[in-house]
């Protein structure tokens, strides 16, 4: 059996398209440009690889509903199972949407 890594990245990134994921009732699936990556203290980094490009992300639909192409969306992030997936219960502040400009 291999043990799962805890990794959490904070992820700057901007929104490309959204749908609900296929695999994941309650989710979405997201394709966001990556726009800057960070190490979270305490956890393993596997996302920061990714900053300058296209990633897709699953995140909670309900923190998701309604947000258009282009909206800049601060999250945390981890990767579980070979797919990104923002925090189901982010701490106040750790999932952050600003509106297209």
């Amino acid at each position: 059996m291999v043990q799962a890594i805890e990794n959490l990245t904070a992820l700057t990134t901007r929104l490309v398209t959204s749908e609900p994921h296929a695999q994941l009732a309650g989710w979405d699936r997201l394709v966001v440009d990556v726009l800057d990556a960070r190490p979270v203290a305490g956890f393993a980094d596997l996302l920061s690889r990714h900053a300058g490009e296209r990633l897709e992300v699953a995140a909670p639909s309900r923190l998701v509903a309604g947000l258009a192409p282009g909206t800049v969306i601060r999250l945390r992030a981890r990767l579980a199972g070979g797919r990104a997936m923002a925090e189901k219960q982010p701490p106040p502040g750790m999932f952050v949407t600003e509106p297209p400009r």
